[in-house]
Formats: structure tokens, sequence, C-alpha cells
């Protein structure tokens, strides 16, 4: 019984809190799943989940078991994959957590490795940069995109690249025929800034305290990247971002980014994570490799020869597959 169906369904209820919710992850009634878990508790004589009004809570059971189930999901696909590699990459998945300022270079990677290997798929959650790390040391994610990772034994810092915060603007704005500009001079126009829930505000608000002090006080605060450039295109304000967040628009002619000159702001680093010690899937291993590629092509210096990407820094080499096949 654990290894079919019911594992799988209790982990996803356990994942999502409540039937309804698994049920439209799996696409299936909720009262299949529900018959599945019942049937799995009568089995091990036990609760697994306590049913409120609320949703499914995990019993003490529960917790022991969903640990167990995901070392067996996570064993299977790694055999599969294995299995896999006697006959070549004829399937096959790969999982991503990935913060919102890299969807365009995962994008990209991702694009690439589809044509060199069509049959796999992927799962990918764009997240905070602590939960990208959270979720890769869990081994719940195989592949972390994130910025500024710890140092931390249990993680493995596959390859990262250095960029300047700055300001994203109208190519007709005032300021954007200059090549580096201080948040004394952004702080007389109006400020787009990202919220709490984006990575970057915190570096913003911290660079804001060192150099101006005081209370930033922006025309807006918007929790997504994408809704920041727009507004910067439509002259609503300056948006404090990194270049990367809007390099496609500024290889278009859309954007301009202007790095900011204060000697006391951190720098960022975007880097593609894996956790130390695991066995990751083939198809993991060189999407790994595939992302250090991209993050290559995307060392970009700006049309007046100011490098916006300030340095390019890999681990020593980990015993992976050397090279894409």
């Amino acid at each position: 019984m654990l290894l079919g169906r019911a594992a799988i369904y209790f982990d996803e209820v356990a994942r999502r809190g409540g039937l309804r919710r698994a049920a439209e992850m799996l696409h299936i009634a909720p009262s299949a799943i529900d018959r599945q878990i019942i049937q799995l508790e009568e089995d091990l004589g036990t609760k697994l989940f306590e049913r409120t009004s609320t949703g499914m809570r995990m019993t003490a059971a529960g917790e022991l078991l969903v640990d167990g189930v995901r070392r067996w999901r996570r064993d299977l696909e790694r055999i599969r994959s294995e299995v896999d590699n006697l006959v070549g990459l004829r399937r096959g998945h790969v999982s991503i957590g990935l913060v919102e300022g890299a969807t365009d270079i995962v994008a990209s990677a991702i694009a690439c490795f589809q044509e060199k290997y069509p049959a796999i798929q992927y799962s990918m959650e764009v997240m905070g940069s602590q939960s990208v790390i959270d979720r890769v040391m869990s081994h719940d994610t195989d592949v972390g995109v994130t910025f500024n990772p710890p140092d931390e034994r249990a993680l493995r810092v596959e390859k990262t690249m250095f960029h300047r915060l700055g300001i994203i603007l109208r190519p007709d704005h005032p300021l954007a025929s200059v090549t580096e500009v201080s948040l004394a001079q952004c702080a007389e126009f109006p400020l787009i800034v990202p919220d709490e829930t984006i990575s970057i505000r915190k570096v913003v608000d911290e660079a804001w305290a060192r150099s101006i002090g005081g209370v930033l006080r922006p025309v807006a605060e918007v929790s997504s990247i994408g809704l920041i450039k727009s507004l910067a295109a439509r002259g609503v304000g300056l948006g404090l971002l990194t270049v990367i967040n809007a390099l496609k628009e500024i290889e278009a002619g859309e954007l301009t980014f202007i790095p900011l000159s204060d000697e006391r702001i951190d720098l960022f680093g975007l880097s593609v994570i894996s956790a130390s010690g695991r066995a990751l899937p083939l198809p993991a291993s060189l999407m790994i490799q595939m992302l250090a590629r991209e993050l290559d092509h995307w060392d970009y210096t700006s049309p007046t020869g100011h490098p916006f990407f300030l340095q390019v820094e890999s681990d020593p080499p980990s015993g992976r597959q050397s090279s894409l096949p």
C-alpha cells in the first residue's frame, strides 16, 4: 500500500494541508484521496491526520510517515534516472526553485536544455531567496537559483555572478545619460521599490540607511518585479532593482539601467545552488551545468562599456559530469 497511490496522495495532502487543495494539484476527486488515506490509516492502525474545519493537520504518526514517504519518492526518482542513464536521457524530472529576479535566466536555460533533452519534465516555483535555500537544503528541490546564499556546509554554491544595485528608468529620463548615480540624486525623484516579499528589499533598506538615513518613502512599494518595470517604463518613477531584473527590457531599448555609485552598498550574488553530499539525478546535474553556462552568457556590459556584472565565480569542480553530453 505504501508503495502506491496512497503514499502519493498522503504526501500531497500533507504538503497542501487539505483534501481539496491536494485534489486540485493531482486533478482527481477529493473523495478518491480521502478513501486512500482512510485505507492507509486502517492498514497502519492509527490516525495520520486530524480533520478540522480549516483542513487536515498531521498527527505525530503522520509526521513520522511523511519523512519516510518523501525519502522513498526521492529514491525512486533517483533510481528511475539511473536506469534512464543506461539508455540515454529518455525521460526524467528536474525541480527548480528560483527567485523572481532569475526568471529570464532560468527560462533561457530551460529552452536550451529542452532542445537537447525534449523528454525531460520540469517543476519550477518562484519564491523568496530564503525559501529557495530552505527547499534545496531539505532536498525538496533539486536546484536553486537565489541571491546571496549563506556559507553553509549543507549547501553547495555551484556558480555565482555578482552584480550591482541600481535604478531602471525610461531612456528619455534626465538621469538616463549618466554612467552612475548616487542614492542622494535618486531621492530627488519618485522611487518605486520592491516590498518585503522580494529579496532585494533588504539590501535597498540597508543601502538607504547607510547613504541617506531616515525612512525610505517611495511613491510605490510593489510585490512584483514585472510591475516595477512597467511602472518605470511609464514614467511613474525610478525603479530600484538590479540589472539582472531587467536585461530583456534594457536590450530592447525599453528601459535604461544606471548602477548606484554609493561605495557602501552591498553587491548581489546570484547563485546556482544544490545540497552538499546529495547524489542528484543526472538531469538535475546537467541542468546545473546549463544554468552555470547561462550565467556566463548573461555577463552583461552597458553600451557605454560600464560593467554591470562585476565578476563571475565558481566553486572547485564537484565531481559531477564535466560536460553536457
